[in-house]
């Protein structure tokens, strides 16, 4: 069992849902905004919105009125393993949802260049019961198995930031440091189908360092820009450059694509676009994303699309994003698995005020 539990504790997850990411860094969240999960997670700086804290805090800089913001999602999961032919179960299937959480944040302009922000957002969940096969070779071309694995994990991973932002000239300038935390625990089942069965629990609590940032320059009709995130035990740092054009003939939508890196070497590709509708103050968003995970099978893909509506001095907004990955099996410690499939769809709606 102990053996398990080092390989267990070894696995590599990003933007994970299944057995493994169970235990060790949880299902990431994508967005934490409508506006950004309608461009598949881009980091796009928009102003006059709070949610830039989490997003590109540079954007800030630009808001010259009070803004509130508050959104609240739902994710579900599942997971697929395939294991080697010759195993006497070659398929394992699991599937879930997490609970509804949020984000909250506040920005208010300091004079005409500054501004400042506080916010609150989940940033990674746990609540996943998944399962996995361990099987062991009895003969040429067959494999019996040995144990079923099963972990019922929960707990989440909260942001709390401070946020500051400044422009000089055409460039704008955003920071915000402040603490992640967060607590949870998992129970993994080992079911031996012959000898005794096992149980292993592990309970966690994390206080850490979470810094988010970005910068962002206008150019003409084309905006250039870029974020990151710290990254620690239990959470994957990342780098976005992005570039988004909005000519006068798209009424204040905008094209754009974004390359992002999650701990240097997990690469994300996206392309979004944001168009107004036939219904004033009414907008459109959808993005794609390509994905290359650490012993991809294939490129895993995002969708999303996104809608949102200003009226007096508010905005409802609402999106649908979807994140999937294929990858082969030496991603993961056990043996006979031939790829992984695993994927999460998120509903998110918000609402925001400009005072």
């Amino acid at each position: 069992m102990k053996c398990f539990v080092v390989l267990l504790i070894s696995a590599i997850a990003a933007f994970g849902y299944g057995f493994w990411d169970s235990s060790e860094r949880g299902g990431r969240t994508q967005s934490f905004s409508p506006f950004s999960a309608g461009l598949v997670g881009a980091t796009v700086p928009q102003t006059n919105s709070a949610f830039s804290i989490f997003t590109n805090p540079a954007a800030l800089a630009g808001s010259d009125k009070v803004s509130l913001a508050c959104t609240g999602w739902a994710t579900g999961w599942r997971e697929e393993i395939t294991y080697h032919f010759t195993c006497t179960e070659p398929y394992r299937f699991s599937l879930g949802s997490m609970s509804p959480t949020g984000s909250i944040a506040l920005s208010v302009p300091i004079g005409k260049r500054f501004a400042a922000g506080i916010g609150m957002a989940t940033v990674s969940q746990f609540q996943m019961t998944a399962s996995a096969y361990d099987y062991v070779e009895v003969g040429y071309n067959h494999r019996e198995l040995w144990r079923s694995l099963v972990t019922d994990a929960s707990g989440e991973l909260t942001e709390a930031l401070f946020s500051i932002a400044g422009s000089i000239g055409p460039v704008k300038l955003g920071i915000s440091p402040g603490l992640r935390f967060g607590s949870g625990e998992s129970t993994t089942y080992a079911n031996r189908v012959t000898g005794p069965d096992s149980t292993f629990l592990d309970s966690w609590d994390h206080s850490k360092f979470a810094c988010r940032g970005g910068a962002s320059l206008n150019a003409s009709y084309v905006s250039l820009y870029s974020s990151f995130v710290t990254g620690d035990s239990r959470y994957h740092s990342s780098v976005n450059l992005g570039a988004a054009a909005s000519f006068p003939w798209m009424e204040g939508g905008f094209l754009g694509t974004e390359l992002s890196l999650l701990d240097g070497d997990n690469l994300k590709v996206a392309a979004f676009a944001r168009y107004p509708t036939i219904v004033d103050n009414c907008f459109m968003s959808m993005g794609v994303s390509g994905y290359r995970p650490d012993q991809a099978l294939k490129t895993g893909m995002g969708l999303s699309f996104g809608g949102d509506y200003s009226f007096s001095n508010y905005r409802v907004s609402g999106a649908y994003q979807f994140q999937g990955r294929w990858r082969d099996g030496g991603a993961v410690p056990q043996s006979y698995i031939n790829h992984l499939y695993d994927s999460g769809e998120t509903i998110m709606i918000g609402l925001e005020k400009v005072f």
